[in-house]
């Protein structure tokens, strides 16, 4: 099985690609994510309809399954509903099996999640304890400003979006991702992981 990976990030697309390249699951390759400007804070049917065209592309490439992550932010609607919305507005484009995962709140709640991956670059972050326990266990998706978090931790210079979160999911595993981040369980989930096959809620 082919699965196409639609993101609202340029860097994501990029920085995500390292990681999924990485994940083995038994008869599913995983395309390399396409970045589509898809704006959080829109309203569903927007965010449909700008990921419209990377999901034409996926289809062309022959992908079975097409999985579209987006950021929910500062939104009051519950990951779970803000989901449903968005693949509502999909089915209304016609696109009737999308699948949707909203990462709680954003791609950088996924970046911290892996403590272990932060600690072996140690030439990038210092981990202290205060970190660990902001994040550990199953804290990633709580933290309001992942962003913020990394800035606090970064060493040197400033957390760069890109550079650093490439360097991140270049070393990142996905099932210590898991243990921390319910939202990437939710994805390993979708894109079929044995680990999270018949529920994502627990580690």
């Amino acid at each position: 099985m082919k699965i196409g990976i639609v993101v609202d990030g340029d860097a994501e697309s990029q920085a995500l690609r390292l990681l999924t390249e990485r994940i083995d699951i038994e008869d599913v390759q995983l395309l390399a994510p396409a970045y589509a400007n898809m704006q959080p804070k829109s309203a569903p049917g927007q965010i449909a309809q700008s990921a419209k065209s990377r999901i034409d592309i996926l289809l062309a490439r022959k992908a079975n399954k097409i999985v579209v992550l987006v950021d929910r932010e500062d939104r009051d609607e519950c990951p779970p509903a803000f989901a449903r919305q968005i693949k509502q507005a999909f089915a209304q484009l016609g696109y009737d099996d999308i699948t949707v995962v909203v990462k709680n709140r954003t791609f950088e709640n996924w970046l911290i999640a892996d403590i272990d991956a932060l600690k072996e670059l140690s030439g990038l972050f210092s981990v202290t304890r205060s970190f660990e326990r902001t994040v550990s266990p199953n804290k990633a998706d709580n933290v309001g400003d992942a962003e913020a978090l990394l800035k606090k931790i970064a060493i040197k210079r400033r957390f760069h979006k890109r550079r650093d979160a490439s360097a991140i999911t270049a070393v990142q595993e996905a099932l210590e991702m898991a243990r921390n981040s319910r939202s990437f369980r939710r994805f390993l989930r979708v894109v079929g992981h044995p680990q999270y096959l018949t529920q994502s809620k627990k580690p």
